[in-house]
């Protein structure tokens, strides 16, 4: 990934964790939409890499060094771009479901511990990270294939 993207990844990432967890969102009332969305998007990064592989496309991105990353082709980058939206995709997943778990058996506790309102904040920050990571795949590829930049 460049390094832009990285440090932009970041800090959408630790600026909606820190405000979910300042305002005590509960992210166990959405998870169950995000593990949906997140669903989604993954089924969209394995069909589009899949069908990339066998692809003159991806014969083509093989060759293209990346104009960013000296020593890389464009396929390099845009795995690593996809590896960094999978892994966090799934940690996503899980802690959606631990904080399900989580407010299912803290639903009679008016005062939920900041262990609680911790996970929470991390499900909305990678929910936050995969949206950002759907965006900048989609980026990628529109700009470096069909416009060539």
């Amino acid at each position: 990934m460049y390094k832009k993207h990285r440090v932009m990844l970041m800090l959408v990432m630790l600026f909606l964790g820190a405000i979910s967890y300042l305002f005590s969102v509960d992210y166990a009332v959405i998870a169950s939409d995000g593990i949906t969305v997140v669903s989604i998007i993954l089924a969209i990064y394995m069909t589009s890499f899949s069908s990339l592989v066998s692809s003159e496309l991806a014969k083509k991105m093989q060759r293209k060094e990346d104009s960013e990353l000296a020593g890389k082709s464009q396929l390099g980058v845009l795995r690593s771009y996809l590896n960094a939206a999978v892994c966090i995709g799934i940690i996503n997943i899980i802690i959606s479901c631990i904080s399900m778990v989580l407010a299912s058996k803290m639903e009679l506790v008016v005062n939920k511990g900041v262990v609680y309102y911790i996970v929470s904040a991390c499900g909305c920050a990678t929910l936050a990270g995969n949206i950002c990571l759907m965006f900048l795949l989609f980026r990628f590829m529109v700009n470096r294939q069909l416009w060539n930049k």
